[in-house]
């Protein structure tokens, strides 16, 4: 029997190959993209569940208390692991987990700038990556071993073997030697941890004197514990507790300080939580591409529906004759299903290899490693979403057919007044719903990435690069800074002498989130404390990213004393601090700032990106003073110096050339680490343009099968009228005149599914624009644009159709009648 139906559905197919192929189309394009972007979400996912015990697996967090309320970071005190270490080592593992970048070179090798990281010994246990040779650093006698991962080896030593192997990196005055004494694999794409060369945690000694390793309020880098048998987050947030209870010697200080964990698997999904060492993705974005997805599949399968009940008049007389052979209607629902179920599968298989033919094209927009490998779990899902396809695009129309009253079918032209026009219509409306809300989001979307594009950050960024100098060996971070704008300043004179650069500056940072010092302290003990971003600058910062000064005036290398306590602060820091008078006034702190002065306010401006509002913020040139007194300090970006380089030259490309052999000739094999700061704004955006993109490709998509559908309905709807057509050209109707007559039904349809799309865009994108400090308005022009887009699109089918009947020869359309 359902070999009999399905040879009966091919043939029906094959029959009606204009309608087999806008729904084969249809589907298949729907099937595709919402193939991508399931394998797309499934990724996302799925970060960090690979490690064998992710559920007894966190990442600790800092909580502090303030007037803003619980903050929590990922950053932690070095201090934080002897104390697990000594007081809950039974119960529970930890690590942390500090990079670093240093210049990482072979004995008689260049040297690059390495990422490398400073882990404790039970990171290997704890985690599910994979060695592959040797072994890891168990005690503070091998600090001296390394383990690389595959890539890094690679680098480095080609096909040798890397086992034994030695490196020399500069972890203080002079470059150590390190033994590779193990290969681990490289990160998989979906981890949050990511490492190249991983080094016994027990060398924070080489870099950080005692007082930054043993201060809870100095934070470095994340740690990560793994709860074994008796212990539960809560116990470990209760215990650490009184850990901190018994160190601080003011209660209420205690009191505002602590730890609590955050689930691995949360790492990548949790936006609540600043960045740290882990990407994150909003899950409102995954959750706005399910959904798209859905309404991609639903507007193809609505497709199938009323297009089938729109087809009902010409298998109308089919479906009596073989009620009067003596088919049930059950036989006739099964045959109708087999051509669904052969339109849909066909579709499904050609989707898939859509899919895989579009994979590198998606790849490249959302900047991400996707395979299609089917498991069994994804091919059961794949199979048993074909059926759902089947079932939801051709159920109805299969009991709408088979229901037919075979006398009433043969007697009368019945079947064309079974059209079901208000259902057709309504779900065409849908069709139009959907479209228009994916138009509009798109708009606002575009809209928004412009606003970005275009913003003024409050600072010059055109044309500016950027070189990191390599960390140099230094005890504690304030000789590192210093050592590091050391190091530049030979640089910088010979870069001023080329008539290709307009300006050099040295800075700890510029742009980028968390690229600045995060500092806290307290005035005295009746105010709540303060906090603030650093950034340690020269004279020249100002000047060279074109900073307003509002009160006061700059730095200046003509006064000595601007070298070692002068200070600039932008308007949020001078709100915060509430002075009306700035100049020549100091900050207090209860640790004990040294001297200090303010000589101006900057105009505020974005140096993080415009997700971030402006914050709080002082430009100094010796950060010695401010550290001195302050209550915590969090770095997560690698605070030296970097060399600012401002280009006036057509050939870019040479000029970087030029300097890059500048570099070499100073400082030989250190590596030459550049970036343009316009790439690295951009970067900051890159999540929101490719969604932005896919939501423009999606509503593309979702149009083009509704109109589709429209294209079948309308060629439906005119050919049950030919005879009126005929007529009315016969009494004197204009091709324009028909052309309105259908356009009228038609487009108030379009009207409906834009005026319904309005508030459900526009609830939506007020979501996302949430993330933005900087937003763009959604305002009328977007939902007219949407409307004008619709209704041009909906006229240009229905009037190509009708027009096309119009040009009939009239007679023609009588007698066929």
């Amino acid at each position: 029997m359902w070999i009999n139906n399905l040879k009966i559905g091919f043939r029906n197919l094959l029959k009606n190959r204009a309608y087999t192929m806008i729904n084969f189309i249809g589907l298949s394009v729907g099937v595709a993209v919402a193939t991508l972007l399931f394998f797309y979400i499934q990724f996302q996912v799925s970060f960090d569940s690979f490690h064998p015990e992710e559920k007894s697996l966190y990442r600790v967090l800092r909580v502090q208390n303030g007037d803003q309320g619980e903050l929590r970071f990922p950053s932690l005190p070095l201090v934080l692991e002897s104390v697990i270490d000594k007081n809950l080592s039974d119960r529970v593992d930890y690590t942390n987990f500090v990079p670093n970048n240093f210049l990482v070179k072979k004995p008689q090798g260049d040297g690059f700038n390495q990422s490398t990281t400073l882990v404790g010994t039970d990171f290997f246990e704890m985690f599910g990556f994979k060695m592959l040779q040797g072994s890891y650093p168990e005690n503070m006698e091998q600090r001296s071993g390394i383990v690389v991962s595959e890539s890094t080896a690679t680098r480095f030593f080609g096909t040798e073997n890397p086992i034994g192997q030695e490196l020399q990196i500069r972890l203080t005055d002079e470059l150590l030697n390190f033994e590779v004494i193990g290969l681990i694999e490289d990160t998989p794409a979906n981890s949050s941890l990511s490492y190249e060369i991983l080094m016994h945690d027990s060398n924070l000694e080489l870099l950080y004197p005692e007082r930054m390793r043993t201060h809870w309020y100095m934070s470095f880098g994340d740690g990560f514990a793994k709860l074994k048998d008796g212990m539960s987050p809560e116990v470990f947030e209760s215990e650490t507790k009184d850990f901190v209870r018994r160190a601080f010697q003011d209660p209420q200080e205690a009191e505002n300080y602590g730890f609590t964990l955050q689930e691995i698997t949360d790492m990548h999904l949790n936006p609540e939580i600043p960045t740290g060492i882990a990407s994150v993705v909003n899950p409102r974005i995954l959750w706005i591409l399910g959904g798209i997805s859905v309404l991609i599949i639903l507007i193809a399968c609505i497709n199938f529906t009323t297009m089938a009940i729109g087809n009902s008049a010409s298998r109308a007389k089919e479906v009596g004759v073989r009620k009067t052979m003596g088919a049930g209607s059950r036989q006739l629902f099964g045959q109708f299903m087999s051509e669904s179920v052969i339109l849909t599968s066909s579709a499904m298989i050609l989707g898939l290899i859509l899919a895989m033919i579009l994979l590198p094209i998606f790849n490249s927009l959302m900047q991400t490693q996707l395979e299609i490998n089917f498991s069994l779990e994804q091919s059961l899902i794949f199979v048993m979403t074909g059926l759902v396809i089947a079932l939801m695009a051709g159920s109805y129309p299969a009991l709408f057919l088979a229901s037919f009253r075979p006398i009433q079918v043969l007697k009368s032209n019945v079947g064309l007044k079974l059209g079901k026009q208000n259902l057709r219509m309504t779900m065409l409306g849908f069709q139009f719903f959907i479209s228009m809300l994916l138009i509009t989001c798109t708009l606002v979307m575009l809209k928004q990435m412009k606003t970005v594009e275009q913003y003024d950050l409050g600072s010059a960024s055109s044309d500016i690069l950027q070189i990191t100098v390599p960390p140099p060996a230094a005890q504690g971070l304030e000789d590192a800074i210093a050592k590091s704008f050391e190091y530049a300043q030979p640089f910088k004179n010979e870069l001023r002498k080329l008539p290709e650069v307009t300006g050099v500056t040295v800075a700890t940072a510029m742009y980028g989130d968390n690229s600045w010092f995060s500092v806290g302290f307290q005035e005295n003990e009746s105010k709540p404390g303060i906090d603030f971003h650093l950034n340690i600058v020269d004279e020249d910062y100002v000047d060279f990213f074109e900073l307003n000064v509002l009160e006061g005036r700059n730095f200046s290398a003509a006064t000595p004393s601007d070298l070692t306590s002068a200070f600039l602060m932008n308007e949020e820091m001078k709100k915060t601090l509430d002075w009306e008078d700035v100049f020549g006034k100091s900050m207090e702190s209860l640790n004990g700032f040294g001297e200090n002065r303010a000589v101006g306010v900057v105009e505020d401006f974005h140096y993080e990106s415009l997700y971030q509002p402006v914050e709080p913020a002082i430009l100094v040139m010796k950060p010695e003073n401010f550290f001195r007194g302050m209550r915590n300090l969090t770095m997560e970006d690698e605070m030296t110096g970097k060399v600012f380089i401002k280009l006036n030259s057509q050939d870019k490309q040479a000029t970087v050339a030029t300097i890059a052999g500048i570099w070499k000739e100073l400082y030989g094999s250190d590596p030459f680490d550049y970036q343009y700061i316009e790439d690295q704004i951009a970067q900051e955006y890159v999540q929101a343009s490719s969604l932005s993109s896919l939501v423009t490709i999606a509503s593309v998509v979702a149009l083009i099968i509704a109109g589709m559908g429209l294209f079948a309905m309308a060629s439906l709807a005119i050919s049950s009228r030919m005879k009126e057509i005929g007529i009315r050209r016969v009494m004197g109707a204009t091709t324009t005149e028909i052309s309105l007559l259908f356009n009228k039904q038609f487009i108030w349809i379009t009207l409906i599914g834009v005026a319904i799309s309005i508030p459900a865009s526009y609830y939506l994108m007020s979501i996302w624009l949430e993330d933005f400090a900087v937003k763009t308005t959604i305002g009328i022009g977007v939902f007219l644009i949407a409307l004008i887009i619709g209704v041009v699109f909906s006229v240009v089918i229905v009037s190509f159709e009708t027009i096309k009947s119009a040009w009939v020869n009239p007679t023609k359309l009588l007698r066929s009648e």
